[in-house]
């Protein structure tokens, strides 16, 4: 019988389902749930100062059992795929996150992502027009880093790619099961 499943990263570009993911995941294993945008955003959808948000996820990420959603400061995300136990990469075809993304937009106009601290809109031009540049940025240039450190030996075989949804599904579905 292997190890059980006690500490995931899911990560992936806007959009892709890492949060409704997270949370199958985080009941499918009964872990402890952290939205990295709960922590990066305070009210207002300002930003937090970076020094506070990596010391709290660092805290988070000492912790024996965890799910953390998203990426945060990229200072400390190595740090975190090295003490997971899996790696979920949402590795979609861009045009996915992009049409995900125009429907989460419209879904805010009815009900705003409960993940994010109370008094955060994401309903502005400016803020649509933010996320949707930041998918391509994302795609060309975070992507293949994040493909390289997950290459490399200590990562490879715990990195779970979902590049399609017949497989995003299938996690939900049924769980990661055990290391």
């Amino acid at each position: 019988m292997g190890k059980l499943i006690e500490k995931i990263v899911i990560v992936g570009n806007a959009g892709g389902g890492k949060t409704t993911l997270s949370r199958k995941l985080a009941s499918f294993h009964n872990l402890p749930l952290i939205h990295v945008d709960s922590i990066q955003f305070l009210p207002g959808m300002k930003i937090r100062p970076f020094p506070e948000s990596i010391k709290i996820l660092i805290e988070i990420q000492d912790q024996s059992a965890w799910i953390i959603d998203g990426y945060g400061p990229l200072d400390i995300i190595e740090k975190r795929f090295e003490r997971a136990d899996r790696i979920v990469f949402i590795d979609f075809p861009l045009w996915r996150h992009y049409w995900w993304c125009a429907k989460r937009q419209v879904q805010n106009l009815y009900s705003p992502r409960i993940e994010l601290p109370e008094g955060c809109s994401e309903l502005s031009w400016s803020h649509t027009l933010k996320l949707f540049r930041s998918l391509s940025i994302v795609h060309r240039q975070m992507r293949p880093e994040l493909l390289r450190i997950f290459a490399r030996p200590k990562n490879a075989n715990k990195v779970i790619f979902v590049r399609n949804l017949k497989e995003w599904k299938h996690l939900y579905r049924n769980g990661l099961g055990e290391c």
